[in-house]
């Protein structure tokens, strides 16, 4: 294996690089998420296969839900603006409509990209290290201070009167 630090050859069994010192664990457990193997591969292409199927399904309910917003806004139109009985109440709901459904999906699309994102760059999701590993971290040592370098050298210097007294 190769550093990726500094590109030394290191036998896969080190746990760091023998030139630059760089813990070499995190590298190998990565590459070897990413080599696939026949279990993976199956596994990669049931999600694609899942995720085709959910973006049919969702494109299709959105299609449904636009109809029906279109005829419940066509309904309102017909019934209240073109008879005359009731145009304000009947601007406002279609206006309520339109902006609900456009929140929607704005809502959706939003969630979408966040999720872009977060598969591109892994590093936006700040995880914390589990607890035991914290506690590896912060194990309780013995403190001792460290002896000061002025400890036996607060004497006071002489210092020469450079003041003269005028006459």
């Amino acid at each position: 294996m190769f550093c990726p630090n500094c590109g030394a050859n290191n036998s896969t069994e080190q746990k760091f690089c023998r030139s630059c010192g760089l813990n070499l664990e995190k590298s190998s457990e990565s590459l070897l998420e990413q080599i696939p193997n026949a279990q993976n591969a199956n596994l990669i292409k049931q999600s694609q296969l899942v995720e085709k199927f959910g973006n049919f399904a969702l494109g299709g309910l959105g299609l449904v839900i636009l109809t029906a917003i279109s005829a419940i806004i066509y309904g309102i139109f017909s019934k209240m603006i073109l008879t005359g009985a009731n145009v304000l109440v009947g601007i406002l709901l279609i206006a309520f409509l339109i902006f609900a459904a456009l929140s929607l999906i704005f809502v959706i699309f939003n969630e979408s990209i966040k999720e872009k994102k977060a598969k591109t760059n892994p590093a936006l999701k700040s995880e914390l290290p589990e607890k035991q590993e914290r506690a590896k971290l912060l194990e309780e040592k013995h403190f001792e201070p460290a002896a000061s370098v002025t400890e036996n050298s607060t004497e006071l210097l002489f210092v020469e009167n450079k003041t003269q007294k005028i006459k």
